[in-house]
């Protein structure tokens, strides 16, 4: 079932997690009751953005608990390191505000 970005309002969301695909192309993924769950814009597409700013902004308002920027690489074998047998993911937390300094204090 595709969980949908205009659904979520109404959700109580334990994690976000904005996942960092490859040259500033970001992907959001929440967690909710325990399970991941990429988030769709439509039918057809999932919700991605080329701003790390920007994806947040998107879930400025929502009720989140944590926040984190997640990375995987896929290229280790590539750079001669041996093939990977666990994983090397990497996870950033992050404020829940987007801003450095509040908007309103702009």
């Amino acid at each position: 079932m595709k969980l949908f970005y205009k659904d979520l309002a109404n959700k109580r969301i334990d994690k976000l997690v904005i996942n960092s695909l490859e040259q500033a192309l970001y992907q959001a993924i929440v967690v909710i009751d325990g399970t991941e769950h990429v988030v769709w814009d439509t039918d057809k597409k999932t919700l991605l953005t080329r701003n790390l700013t920007q994806m947040r902004e998107y879930f400025e308002t929502y009720d989140i608990i944590e926040v984190v920027l997640r990375h995987e690489s896929p290229y280790d074998e590539m750079v001669g390191q041996a093939p990977k047998e666990s994983s090397n993911r990497l996870e950033v937390p992050l404020s829940k505000s987007p801003y450095a300094v509040l908007k309103h204090l702009h």
